[in-house]
């Protein structure tokens, strides 16, 4: 049996992420993989988190932005949020379990399991960091 090549390896479509297998209870103990959100996923996360401001024709001055009341602020998390979420959950076949055509789906029901599931992607991010600290 052939060693397999370091540009395969490094080409794999998930060898550039940390993963692990999770119980989810809320879900029949089924097992999911959880893995590290992708730069995809974190550039859509910022465009919801943080949008810019549109482009303006040149010489016209941008207003300021209102405030967002708690409610409003609570949702754009929530909505950015559930774009790492899609990213991030796997079945044990490494398959995602949904796509963004699904954000609207998985917005009507995120909940805190969902969550949950999600800060433990981002742990996986904090565990690799403080490994380096050490």
């Amino acid at each position: 049996m052939s060693k397999p090549s370091l540009k395969a390896l490094a080409l794999a479509p998930m060898a550039g992420f940390r993963k692990k297998e999770v119980s989810v209870p809320e879900w029949d103990n089924a097992k999911v993989i959880i893995r590290e959100p992708s730069a995809e996923a974190w550039i859509r996360w910022q465009g919801i988190a943080s949008p810019e401001p549109p482009k303006l024709p040149e010489g016209q001055e941008p207003q300021e932005a209102p405030e967002l009341t708690p409610s409003e602020r609570a949702f754009r998390t929530m909505r950015a949020d559930v774009t790492l979420f899609i990213d991030i959950l796997l079945d044990t076949d490494l398959q995602p379990v949904f796509t963004v055509d699904d954000t609207e789906q998985v917005e009507a029901i995120y909940g805190p399991v969902h969550s949950r599931l999600l800060k433990q992607a981002l742990d996986l991010i904090r565990d690799a960091d403080d490994a380096k600290a050490k």
